[in-house]
């Protein structure tokens, strides 16, 4: 068919479509399905992603002013929990408290998994029982402050490197053997979402048996533990700075006399913190740590301004817990406080102090060895005292 409004300049055959009389222009053809979403309008189908609007967050109202923070609601459970807990454990020995924390289930969890994982690397003459595992945890702790250059070494005749006690304990073949075959999650059954996911059934029970008597001190804090480690392991981490550069960093909660209640290795951002994804990671991980509390009202946490926030102690005091800790500068919520730099000029002890009247918080800056700011959902600036360092 001619057609004059064609232009003369293309280059090619060109096909034209179109329906007859007898053929509806609707009709599809042959070999072809209607799409349902073929006569929707892009723009619905493949909406703009519109800018993620702002909450507006409540300003505080912030004020010199003495303002009473104070939470009436302070128990003191804590003390039961830790008479019960010296009444449990006062006739036992070194071996009896460690077998606390390593108990039978512990013990029980890593002969199954072991003897498991032999029969899955088809090695089905190997058995080791719960004491041999007990030995071979004493031989680890024993190597931990006797250390030798070489491993062998322990079950060596030479007096000067010998250790009749490992020697006459374990042969060294069997520990070898048990060494090659130990483990503690079946590798059928594994979530490798988790990183931890080798270690994290024995994790889980020593959780639990840190906290078989419950929280027994009034003081907590949070902060962040590493241990060393230099090989390949996509958990590990470097700080910069730190006597501990290279290892797995760990978040825990302990006492004021450094009993740890709990800790979790730090594998990266995960699904599912608890809280606010809103507020920082430091905060996020001390209301995930702060799920084993059970009466928050008989204790107080303490945190370095790594965690601390504005939006945290706003958090704790909806809880009720008592908190304090540092905090940083661009985290007290434009508290108007003078400025680091100017407090860096005033003289030693010199400190400001404000209250936010709606939240109940108050922020105190003040100048020490260098500027510190502080952050408490319940506590005071006084009684002012003056010590000698």
């Amino acid at each position: 068919m001619a057609n004059s409004n064609l232009p003369n300049d293309v280059p090619g055959k060109v096909e034209l479509h179109y329906p007859t009389d007898d053929e509806s222009s609707d009709e599809i053809p042959s070999g072809e399905e209607e799409d349902s979403d073929d006569n929707v309008p892009l723009s619905i189908l493949f909406p703009k992603k519109s800018k993620s609007s702002k909450i507006a967050e409540e300003t505080p109202k912030w004020t010199k002013t003495f303002t009473d923070i104070s939470m009436t609601e302070r128990t003191t459970g804590y003390e039961a929990r830790m008479e019960k807990m010296v009444e449990a454990v006062k006739n036992d020995n070194p071996v009896q408290t460690f077998e606390r924390m390593f108990d039978d289930k512990v013990i029980k969890l890593i002969v199954e998994q072991s003897n498991i994982y032999a029969l899955q690397k088809n090695r089905h003459g190997f058995s080791v029982s719960g004491d041999e595992i007990k030995t071979f945890l004493g031989v680890l702790l024993l190597s931990g402050y006797h250390r030798l250059p070489r491993e062998p070494m322990y079950w060596s005749d030479d007096e000067d490197v010998s250790v009749p006690f490992v020697a006459s304990s374990i042969s060294r073949n069997r520990f070898q053997e048990i060494k090659r075959f130990l483990h503690i999650a079946d590798n059928s059954k594994l979530d490798k979402t988790d990183k931890m996911y080798k270690l994290r059934p024995l994790m889980n029970l020593l959780n639990e048996n840190f906290r078989q008597w419950g929280i027994l001190h009034q003081n907590f804090s949070i902060d962040e533990a590493m241990v060393k480690y230099f090989e390949h392991h996509s958990g590990k981490q470097f700080i910069r700075g730190k006597p501990v550069r290279f290892g797995f960093k760990n978040w825990m909660i302990c006492s004021s006399t450094g009993y740890c209640y709990k800790y979790d290795t730090y594998c990266g951002a995960k699904v599912g913190n608890a809280g606010n994804n809103s507020l920082p990671l430091g905060s996020r991980v001390v209301l995930e740590l702060l799920q084993c509390v059970d009466q928050p009202s008989d204790h107080i946490m303490f945190c370095d301004n790594f965690f601390s926030s504005y939006n945290l102690m706003k958090t704790l005091k909806g809880m009720k817990i008592r908190a304090t800790g540092t905090v940083r500068e661009n985290r007290t919520k434009k508290c108007p406080l003078s400025s680091v730099k100017q407090m860096q000029k005033m003289e030693r002890g010199v400190f400001e102090k404000m209250y936010d009247m709606k939240n109940n918080l108050l922020f105190v800056r003040w100048k020490d060895n260098s500027v510190v700011t502080m952050v408490t959902n319940y506590d005071t600036v006084e009684p002012l005292e003056t010590v000698k360092r």
